[in-house]
This record gives C-alpha cells, sequence and structure tokens, in this order.
C-alpha cells in the first residue's frame, strides 16, 4: 500500500464511523419502541424583553389565509387576537404551523438597538417527533436565499469554554426601480439537547440516536438561530457574538450551561 493511500485511508475512516454510527442510529429511531420520552427541555423557552443594549418584542401571525399578517406584541392590545381579522394569532407563521409536528413550540422575536440595528432571534423546540428541527439550510435555500458560505464561529462565554455557533453568510435577490440587487444576510445556530450543544446537524443526529440506543431516552432538543443583515467589513461576526453573549444566559437551566455535545456520555 503506498502513503497516499494509507492517508487516504486515515482520512476516510472517521467518516466512515460516523456513517456506521448514524445507521445504527437511524435503525434504533425506526425499530427501538421501548423508549422514553423525556419532557424536558435542554433551555428555558423565553426571549426576555431586554438583552443588554437590544429591547426586544416577540412576534405573533395570523394564520387566516386571507390575512396572513405578521405583529410585534407591542402592536397589539389583544396578545393572541389579530387586529385586522379578528383571528387568532400564533407563535409561528402558517406554513411553518403546517409543516411542523403540532406538538412544536416556536418563539420569534425582534431586537434592536440604539443605533437601529436589528436582529431576529428564534427558539424552536422539539416535541415526540424529530421532524420538529432539521437542518436549517434547507428552509433558507426554500425561501429563496442563497448561501455563499458556512463555517463555525467560536462565541465567547464566562466561565466555560467558547460556544461553536454555525454561520451561514446568506444573500437574497431583490428588485428595486427594475434593477437586480442582493440583500447580504447571516443566519446564526445551534442546537441544544439534555447536557449538550452543538452547532452541527449529524452531531445533534448522532445523540439523539445514541440516547435513544445507549439510554433507551428520547431528549427533546432546542434549535436557537438569530438573523440579522450582513456588512461587507464583517463587523456582523462581532454582533452574533454580543447578542449570544447576552441571550445565552437566558436560556440556560437554573443557570447552568451544559457543555458541548462531545463531552456528554
Amino acid at each position: 500500500m503506498s502513503s497516499n493511500e494509507g492517508t487516504s485511508l486515515v482520512n476516510v475512516r472517521p467518516f466512515l464511523t460516523v456513517i456506521v454510527l448514524l445507521a445504527l442510529a437511524a435503525l434504533a429511531l425506526t425499530f427501538t419502541v421501548d423508549v422514553n420520552i423525556a419532557d424536558q427541555a435542554g433551555i428555558r423557552m423565553v426571549l426576555p424583553a431586554q438583552l443588554g443594549a437590544w429591547q426586544g418584542t416577540e412576534l405573533r401571525f395570523c394564520h387566516n389565509a386571507a390575512c396572513l399578517k405578521e405583529f410585534t406584541v407591542d402592536q397589539l392590545t389583544e396578545p393572541d387576537k389579530c387586529p385586522v381579522c379578528g383571528a387568532e394569532l400564533h407563535t409561528m407563521s402558517l406554513a411553518e404551523y403546517e409543516g411542523l409536528p403540532k406538538d412544536t413550540q416556536f418563539l420569534k422575536g425582534r431586537y434592536t438597538n440604539a443605533v437601529g440595528a436589528e436582529v431576529f432571534a428564534s427558539l424552536v423546540l422539539s416535541g415526540r417527533e424529530r421532524e420538529s428541527i432539521h437542518r436549517p439550510e434547507r428552509c433558507l435555500v426554500g425561501q429563496g436565499n442563497s448561501i455563499n458560505k458556512s463555517y463555525v464561529l467560536d462565541v465567547p462565554l464566562t466561565g466555560r469554554e467558547p460556544l461553536g455557533v454555525m454561520v451561514l453568510e446568506t444573500s437574497r435577490p431583490l428588485d428595486i426601480h427594475s434593477g437586480k440587487r442582493e440583500l447580504p444576510g447571516y443566519y446564526a445556530y445551534w442546537f441544544a439537547g439534555q447536557g449538550r450543544e452543538t452547532p452541527l446537524h449529524w452531531e445533534r443526529m448522532f445523540w439523539l440516536g445514541w440516547d435513544r440506543i445507549i439510554h433507551s431516552v428520547s431528549h427533546k432538543w432546542a434549535y436557537i438561530a438569530i438573523a440579522g443583515r450582513r456588512d461587507a467589513a464583517a463587523q456582523f461576526q462581532e454582533q452574533i457574538k454580543s447578542f449570544v453573549k447576552q441571550l445565552y444566559p437566558e436560556l440556560s437551566l437554573n443557570g447552568q450551561a451544559p457543555p458541548p455535545a462531545g463531552t456528554g456520555s
């Protein structure tokens, strides 16, 4: 065997291991019936009204197909009633409601600061079915976005190692005065389960299968995301770090930060 062949095998072996483990997880998800469904979430489902210099308000959505208006809670006199058509308001859009299992929990919020910057935050908590959470890339592309670049950004947090956050640099075509422009944006997210965190979808799926196979339990996983405008000077990365540093402690259960996903057992 040549040295190049040996190097190739070394490089490929970790991926083969992951594939085998994921296959085992898939079999367990399909055929294991004696699995306890854990009700406790890995995060607090809350979007505070203030995060440092950021002022926020939750979003509400009308599901009346003839209306489909979107509101911030501070615009409403009745938080659960559409002021336009009188229909019930929800914490997710109609498309999301129709596409997700009905026991999925969802929160969305809009945050602004004194200089007019805007960040949208969302929390998604899975129910009994794992389809509540999937790769966000799929939805972003389906909504007309292009993903130009993706990478993990380390966000420094007090008293622990940095939190890995997946960042997607996106662009979306706009028609302005019959000309074409692109709206640059970012979408940053990570997943949180019982005692585990990861920015990687495949790693979340691995631990989901691992817990079912080894511990006979299916934990609820949460998906935390923020989105905003992307500037050419890459200052948006500092915005991500600053916002996540403010949001993260508010989501932690009893102030306890879970370790990264790979440190669980």
